[in-house]
């Protein structure tokens, strides 16, 4: 692993467990140079790549701001995080709740994402998420039981993820995302505390494993006055 790639990731790590707290000021370059023993040139590579990753701000004349990885607000396009990894402060009290997880078969828009045929079949799973005592999300995930032979309430409940990266070995490199906002369907409205709103902000996405298999295709629907997105911009 390269030099900048290590410095990177450990205070990644630091800003993950709030070693280093958001909205505070990162140690400068000068001090990051002692602390690890590197060139100044490869600490900035690293801070480059963290704040492109959304972790951090630099400023100039000042040291780099602390941003942090939220939750409600300020969801990272550039990552792939579970709720338990969003929520690393601690600050909301989030609830995943399963609605229903079942087998479904030659359902023609599914086969087509993911290139299969009338004999594959595929996990459907459905669930709400509550974040301090709203129901503010809504998940509809499938899996190709090829890869996922198996899912249960308690799996579906904690994190899928955790089980496919843990128990599997599955290697999960990214994603390919697509945001827009529509009317909220029945099933939404049914499992959504909505209020006021008739329409969400969705994500849909479609997500990789390392030797390029579709691992899961999700339909992830946001209450719209709840959340915002960010990805970071580079000229």
């Amino acid at each position: 692993m390269s030099k900048y790639k290590q410095v990177y990731n450990d205070i990644k790590g630091k800003i993950d467990t709030r070693f280093y707290k958001r909205n505070t000021e990162l140690p400068s370059e000068n001090d990051l140079v002692r602390e690890y023993g590197y060139s100044k040139d490869t600490i900035r590579k690293a801070l480059s790549l963290l704040e492109l990753d959304g972790y951090i701000q630099k400023i100039k004349g000042k040291n780099s701001l602390i941003l942090g990885h939220g939750r409600i607000k300020n969801n990272y396009l550039g990552n792939i995080k579970t709720s338990a990894e969003l929520n690393i402060d601690g600050k909301y009290e989030i609830k995943t709740n399963l609605e229903s997880l079942y087998i479904i078969q030659g359902d023609r828009k599914i086969m087509d994402i993911f290139g299969a045929n009338e004999s594959n079949d595929f996990y459907r799973v459905s669930r709400s998420r509550t974040i301090n005592g709203e129901r503010l999300e809504y998940e509809v995930s499938y899996f190709d039981r090829s890869l996922v032979p198996f899912l249960n309430k308690d799996i579906a409940e904690n994190s899928i993820y955790k089980h496919l990266e843990t128990e599997l070995g599955l290697n999960i490199t990214h994603s390919r995302r697509e945001i827009s906002f529509r009317y909220a369907t029945d099933e939404e409205k049914q499992h959504m505390d909505l209020g006021v709103y008739d329409m969400v902000a969705v994500v849909e996405s479609i997500t990789y494993l390392s030797n390029g298999n579709i691992l899961q295709y999700g339909i992830l629907s946001y209450r719209p006055d709840k959340f915002t997105f960010v990805t970071m911009a580079k000229r």
